[in-house]
């Protein structure tokens, strides 16, 4: 059955024409008023990553606890059929069940953590029209009593930004959202995540979506990320700077400058609502990744230091964070332990100086051949001193019988920081070596795929089919990984 708008329940409550039941969850409600680390959470699983990485799913009680808002994502309209009203639906493949579901956002509300729904995405369709400002404030409502959402993050992309009357119909909606619960006492925190480039005021897609809701947002987290050259151009000799640039302090800071003071053709977003959003890892984004995080410390201080400190940092994803690349090498959370304590504590972290292992890769060996696990494998410390004689390697490979072996590098520094890494080897028979199928235009391949084509062995990097490998450049979707080891 489906149910009934909020307005209709209210009406048929009023004129005593019907009898309705409503069971709603108690919400409290969490709002963040200081600082911010903002992750978004993938309502499916087995994400497929730009350099061939996999982001698995998980509880939300797994999410690390420096994140103090959680994105779940997304709202959007999964059939068209049943309305153009968006709607959440909770993917089963995760393994949550509902209640669990809502168990867990009770368990982030508790440690004093907001979790917000995320609307719309990359892929998600969203076209309201005039007249359905009510229709969807009272889905959201609805939706945010039921599991104990905390707000609600625009993340309209592409086409859906400016799709029929989206700018206009969702500040509407959301004003009215914000004002019900505003009447019970509670802040419904309202955040967007727009991809930078549309808050300039020559091409500002976002600019009616911040002007609709001005002074109802919490803050807005845009994506620095993704958009290929766009970036910002600086007098006095500083000249042009892009996500790309290898000049990234210059970018962090310059671009934060311009929209905190409405400045190089950008719109006002204010010091303490905006947000730096940047992707976890070179799996979350195509680019726009913060290769070396001493470079936003410096640029945050920078802005600290003129009187305008920036209210935190975004990421795309959680799942990233916690996911692994293409080598099967976990992310290790790196990025919560990046920027976390930073942005809650205002001091850097101590760095990682675990050693860091070299020459480590999948190999295959021919039955019967000679095979040094410690050929062209090294080491070395965090300040780059050769430690390789201190390897040692656990696990056997046995040349003379087919089949897999695993390996485990493991080494320790003088100052006893230690590492381990593991390693595949397949031996195989010389008469039937082992090989990937060649590439076939007419099926389908998912992330981590390998085929052989022209004499070449290559990995797939996410869904694919009809797309010939060696055409699709360096970051399309296939990767070479070196000549084939058969025909």
């Amino acid at each position: 059955m489906k149910p009934l708008p909020l307005t209709l329940l209210t009406s048929a409550l009023l004129m005593g024409s019907a009898t309705v039941s409503i069971s709603a969850h108690a919400n409290e409600m969490v709002a963040q008023s200081g600082n911010v680390v903002v992750g978004y959470w993938h309502n499916w699983c087995d994400g497929a990553g730009y350099r061939g990485g996999n982001a698995p799913c998980v509880d939300l009680t797994e999410v690390h606890p420096d994140y103090n808002v959680v994105n779940v994502s997304f709202m959007k309209v999964y059939n068209l059929n049943a309305g153009r009203i968006p709607t959440f639906e909770l993917d089963p493949n995760i393994g949550l069940t509902e209640s669990a579901f809502i168990d867990q956002i009770n368990t982030l509300n508790s440690q004093g953590r907001s979790v917000l729904l995320a609307l719309g995405g990359a892929d998600a369709h969203v076209e309201l029209k005039a007249g359905d400002e009510q229709a969807f404030a009272d889905e959201v409502i609805r939706l945010t009593d039921k599991y104990g959402f905390d707000g609600l993050d625009i993340d309209l992309e592409q086409t859906a930004i400016t799709a029929a009357d989206n700018q206009t119909v969702i500040p509407a909606a959301l004003r009215l959202v914000k004002d019900h619960y505003r009447a019970q006492g509670k802040n419904f925190m309202i955040t967007m995540a727009p991809e930078f480039p549309y808050l300039t005021i020559a091409n500002g897609k976002y600019l009616p979506y911040l002007e609709g809701l001005a002074g109802d947002y919490d803050f807005i987290n845009p994506q620095f990320y993704n958009q290929g050259g766009d970036g910002v151009y600086v007098d006095g000799g500083v000249g042009w700077l892009s996500q790309n640039d290898a000049r990234k302090e210059e970018f962090i800071y310059y671009i934060s400058d311009s929209l905190i003071n409405g400045t190089r053709g950008y719109t006002t977003i204010t010091h303490d609502k905006l947000v730096f959003g940047i992707p976890a890892n070179i799996d979350g984004a195509n680019n726009g990744f913060v290769e070396d995080p001493n470079t936003l410390y410096a640029a945050f201080d920078r802005l600290k230091a003129q009187g305008q400190p920036l209210r935190g940092v975004m990421t795309w994803s959680v799942n990233w964070d916690m996911g692994k690349n293409s080598a099967g090498q976990a992310y290790n959370e790196k990025f919560i332990k990046d920027y976390g304590s930073y942005i809650h504590n205002q001091q850097p972290p101590e760095p990682d100086k675990s050693p860091v292992f070299t020459g480590i890769a999948d190999t295959q060996v021919v039955r019967g051949t000679a095979f040094d696990p410690m050929t062209g494998i090294t080491a070395a410390d965090y300040n780059g001193n050769d430690i390789s004689a201190g390897i040692q390697v656990t696990g056997n490979v046995d040349t003379n019988i087919v089949g897999d072996y695993a390996l485990t590098y493991s080494v320790t520094d003088n100052a006893g920081n230690s590492a381990n890494q593991a390693r595949k080897v397949t031996v195989y028979d010389d008469s039937q070596p082992v090989c990937p199928n060649a590439w076939d235009s007419a099926a389908t391949y998912v992330a981590n795929d390998e085929v052989t084509h022209n004499g070449k062995l290559w990995r797939a990097k996410w869904w694919t089919k009809g797309e010939e490998p060696g055409t699709t450049g360096q970051w399309g979707v296939w990767e070479e990984k070196g000549p084939a080891s058969c025909q």
